[in-house]
């Protein structure tokens, strides 16, 4: 999840030049966060308004990409994360009149990276260390960060409610975020890139005397070490 983003645009310039017409916008996109460090590995996305077309990029090592959108579209501006495409901000790209073309537009997106998010995806069978397959496609997006950020580092923490005994839902927490580093080591990532650790029923985030209450203490969250 991204929490607490601010995204702002800074549009240069969109200058009628005469010369060979195109009807496609070149942008540079730019991300960073609050103090103006670029951020690389970013995952933004431009959305056709009332359409599922989407053009994606993501930021390079200067935290920045290009990207062509089409003109006479209007653009939903996301900011990508696990399990969220987030919606902050639309862009227009103006109908050109003959003869003219687009000058250059630079788009700056500022954001904070979460440092802390919950897999909300991610289920086991009950009692059980066994990912169900649902899963899968929230932890491929997780494994899709993680390869675009190489200097990433998280721990895999797990949770439980506190129905059972202590020590046994203590050890199936620890079980539980273990099965989901083998996931994604198995698919690639650097095994000292992950940490895999067990809380049990120690912190839980709702109370237990409801059963909604229990669904959200029974969690696996994902904790930024290094970026």
């Amino acid at each position: 999840m991204v929490s607490r983003v601010i995204l702002s645009l800074l549009f240069l310039a969109i200058h009628a030049i005469i010369v060979a017409q195109s009807d496609h916008a070149k942008i540079l996109v730019k991300c960073m966060d609050y103090q103006d460090k670029l951020l690389s590995g970013e995952q933004i996305w431009f959305q056709v308004k009332n359409s599922t077309k989407l053009y994606k990029g993501i930021t390079d090592v200067h935290g920045s990409f290009v990207i062509e959108l089409k003109g006479s579209e209007t653009y939903l501006i996301l900011v990508k994360s696990v399990g969220d495409a987030l919606n902050y901000s639309e862009i227009s790209i103006p109908t050109l009149k003959e003869g003219e073309s687009y000058g250059d537009m630079e788009i700056i997106v500022k954001i904070n990276p979460p440092k802390e998010f919950t897999l909300d995806h991610v289920f086991f069978e009950t009692g059980k260390s066994s990912l169900k397959k649902e899963s899968f496609a929230e932890l491929d997006e997780l494994f899709e960060l993680m390869n675009v950020k190489p200097n990433l580092e998280i721990e895999i923490a797990g949770h439980t409610d506190d129905v059972g005994n202590e020590q046994s839902n203590l050890s199936l927490s620890q079980k539980r975020s273990e099965t989901v580093k083998l996931y994604l080591v198995n698919k690639g990532i650097p095994d000292h890139r992950i940490i895999a650790k067990g809380y049990g029923e120690s912190q839980p985030i709702a109370g237990n005397n409801t059963e909604e209450g229990r669904q959200m203490n029974r969690r696996t969250q994902v904790k930024v070490l290094k970026e």
